[in-house]
Parts: C-alpha cells; sequence; structure tokens
C-alpha cells in the first residue's frame, strides 16, 4: 500500500507542477502583454508628446504711428517647435472670417522643409489680408511630419488633430464659387490678384474689342521686358506664349510685403488637379507683381518667378 500511496503522491504532486507550470507561463505572457502594451503607450506618448510642442498662431496687432495720426496693424504668423525632435514637411493655411475662408500660404512658404528643434518661425502676412475686405480674425492650420514619420494636423482651434480624420477642408476645385472669395478685393492698391485677374482678362479677350492702353496700364512701368513699342504683333506673341496656360489659380503667393505670385496652370494641369490624379508634374508660369507707391500692384513678367532682388526698387517715385 505504500509503494501505491507514493505513486498516488508523485502524480497528484505532478499534476500540481502541471498546473503551476500552465499559471506561471500565463502570467508571463500577461506580463509580456502588459510590457508591450505599455511600451507602445509610452512610444505613443512620446510621440503625442512630441507633436503637441509644435504650435501655430497668428498674432493680429494695431500700434499707433504718430506720423500719420493713425493706427497700423501688423498680421504676423508664428510656428513654434518646442520639441527636441525637428519636424519636416509643414504645410500652411491662412484662414479668414467666421466661415473660414482658405486664402493660401500668404508669405510664408507653401511646404516648409523642416522646422529644427526650439525654434520659431514668423512671417509679416499683412500684406495678404489686408487684399480683403473681409479680414477679421486671422487663423491658421498647418500639417507637418514628426521623426518617426507620423503626420499631425494642427487645426484652426489649436486641436492636434490626427491627418486620418475626417477634413473639414473646402477647395475652390470641389466649389468653384470659393475661388471668387479666395480671390479677395477688386483694387490694385490692397490685392494683386485684382490685377493678375485683369492681365488674364486682357490678354484673352476678343481681340476686336482689345484695348491695347488699358492692358498696358497693368504692367510694371520699370520691367525691362514691357519697354518698347507695342502692337497686335506683340500682343500675338504673348498670347502664344500662354496659350496653354489659360487657367489663373485663385490663391496668392507672397515672397515681400511688395512681391507676389499667382500662377497660370496649363489644361492638363487643371485636369489633374481637378481630377486628382496625380501623374506628371503641375505645369505653372507665374505672374510676378510687384507694388510701386503710384500704380498700386503690376505685372512685373510673366514666366519663371521673378526673385525680390531681381527687382529694382528705386528709393524715391516707386
Amino acid at each position: 500500500m505504500a509503494t501505491v500511496g507514493a505513486v498516488i503522491t508523485s502524480v497528484a504532486f505532478g499534476v500540481f507542477e502541471g498546473f503551476r507550470a500552465r499559471r506561471d507561463r500565463r502570467e508571463l505572457i500577461s506580463l509580456r502583454a502588459s510590457t508591450e502594451a505599455a511600451a507602445a503607450a509610452a512610444a505613443e506618448a512620446e510621440r503625442v508628446a512630441v507633436a503637441s510642442l509644435v504650435t501655430a498662431w497668428v498674432a493680429d496687432t494695431y500700434a499707433y504711428d504718430t506720423a500719420a495720426s493713425s493706427y497700423v496693424r501688423t498680421v504676423t504668423l508664428h510656428i513654434a517647435n518646442e520639441s527636441n525632435e525637428p519636424v519636416v514637411n509643414v504645410a500652411v493655411g491662412v484662414y479668414l472670417g467666421d466661415e473660414a475662408r482658405l486664402i493660401g500660404p500668404l508669405s510664408t512658404p507653401a511646404l516648409i522643409p523642416v522646422i529644427p528643434p526650439r525654434r520659431e518661425f514668423k512671417w509679416d502676412i499683412t500684406t495678404g489680408v489686408r487684399a480683403y475686405d473681409d479680414n477679421a480674425d486671422p487663423r491658421v492650420a498647418i500639417s507637418f511630419t514628426d521623426s518617426r514619420q507620423k503626420r499631425w494636423r494642427r487645426l484652426l482651434d489649436g486641436t492636434l488633430a490626427d491627418p486620418d480624420e475626417q477634413d473639414t477642408f473646402r477647395s475652390a476645385l470641389d466649389e468653384p464659387e470659393l475661388a471668387i472669395a479666395q480671390t479677395g478685393a477688386v483694387d490694385r492698391y490692397r490685392n494683386p490678384m485684382a490685377v493678375a485677374y485683369a492681365f488674364a482678362e486682357e490678354l484673352w479677350a476678343d481681340p476686336a474689342s482689345f484695348d491695347l492702353q488699358s492692358f498696358r496700364t497693368l504692367l510694371d512701368p520699370l520691367a525691362e521686358g514691357w519697354r518698347g513699342s507695342w502692337d497686335n504683333a506683340r500682343i500675338d506673341q504673348l498670347r502664344e506664349l500662354l496659350q496653354d496656360f489659360s487657367n489663373l489659380a485663385a490663391l496668392t503667393w507672397y515672397s515681400s510685403p511688395r512681391v507676389a505670385y499667382a500662377r497660370l496652370l496649363s489644361d492638363e494641369s487643371l485636369r489633374q488637379l481637378t481630377g486628382r490624379t496625380g501623374g506628371a508634374a503641375v505645369q505653372v508660369y507665374f505672374i510676378t507683381l510687384v507694388y510701386r507707391s503710384d500704380h498700386g500692384w503690376t505685372v512685373f513678367g510673366v514666366g519663371p518667378k521673378h526673385l525680390p532682388d531681381q527687382i529694382p526698387f528705386p528709393a524715391e517715385g516707386y
């Protein structure tokens, strides 16, 4: 009987050890899962921590000008990266009014390649804001990529969002009436796009009703390319140059307070953008516009961009 009892005890002990081993394995698996979950949560928290330190805002201020006996408005866009890591491919959109109408990146680059750690950039966007009658409450939204290649959005209300969430951006490609709102005031002393539209309309008008004198008032008197005599043959040459670029984009870009760019798109490029088909690079001719004190905004050139340091600005007269 003792032998049988020993066998039974041995078997019972083995069964107990089996239960304990399975319990230990379950606890180990649970511990590993908890550890992995904690590590994933910590990594996600770290990603969010970096993104949460990237902010953008608009400062809208007024200062009294004693000489002019009036207040002068200055609108400045700020983007700050207070994290210890760089962020890249920062896209910027400035919005105005209660309806949050997009008016473009204005004086900021359309895409900022990198904002280093612990840096703040700022741009004067006053000129672009002044081009609109309804220019209250300027705000900014940005999107950016962190060092772990995760894309983020900072919304108009300052909220940090995942780019996969529902996007409320309204495009003039989808809603053509927005293009009119995005054009701005019909005032050549405030809005370069007003001159760009007038230039395009005159250029593509019926030759029988084309007004050469009116057209020439749109051209910058200091631009060498516009000097000399003008006749129908010269206008025809300009039309031929731009024959495939008859679509004017709605948003103005600024490289300085007195230099702005409108964009003429080719028909094929417009089809790509409208259909979101991608493919070949978008083909663009730039209308470079400059502000002259006595003339307002004028067309300096058409084709590649003319940068501010390539444009004459005499100390007197303009």
